[in-house]
């Protein structure tokens, strides 16, 4: 029974100390602040990115591929003119039974480079038309899929018209029908 008193007296004396008004802090005035230079604050520039990415137009308000391809968000579902050079299309196999659809590929400059735009929605009379190297002002509809089934992240283009692009006459259509055979 001795030690209930002891336990309570101990208790009381906790609680007295912890209860005690706590030490207040030295109030800061200007005197016991420390004066010193001010802080710098050194950043660098700001960037501007516009001027990071390629010119996206020609001269002619005409597209650039590069330019299109860096704004890509801009131009999605949206009828368009490009102005390109044809580095690479696709031709049939001689006697394949299973065969892409005509395409094309189109670039900023004849060698080619890693930015490219697909044609697609052109028939096998415009593919043998096009000239490998030559430069086409293109319209058409710029999307992520076609009708026909291709597919670009880049996004494609969707032919509606070739400027100045002749395709060939009835006579020539059937020449070239025999000599896919």
């Amino acid at each position: 029974m001795k030690t209930k008193p002891r336990a309570v007296t101990l208790g009381l004396i906790l609680l007295a100390l912890g209860c005690t008004a706590p030490e207040q802090a030295p109030e800061i005035t200007s005197e016991t602040q420390q004066v010193g230079p001010p802080a710098r604050v050194d950043l660098p520039p700001n960037l501007d990115l516009e001027a990071l990415l390629p010119p996206e137009t020609h001269p002619d308000n005409t597209l650039r591929i590069d330019g299109l391809l860096a704004r890509k968000n801009k131009h999605l579902e949206q009828k368009i003119i490009v102005r390109g050079y044809l580095v690479e299309k696709y031709v049939r196999p001689k006697g394949a039974k299973r065969f892409e659809r005509p395409h094309a590929w189109l670039a900023d400059t004849p060698a080619g480079g890693d930015k490219r735009l697909m044609l697609v929605g052109i028939t096998e009379d415009i593919v043998d038309a096009l000239k490998v190297g030559e430069q086409y002002t293109i319209t058409g509809n710029y999307s992520m899929l076609s009708s026909d089934n291709f597919v670009s992240s880049n996004g494609l283009l969707i032919y509606e018209q070739i400027e100045g692009l002749e395709l060939p006459t009835e006579e020539e259509k059937k020449k070239n029908k025999r000599r896919r055979r």
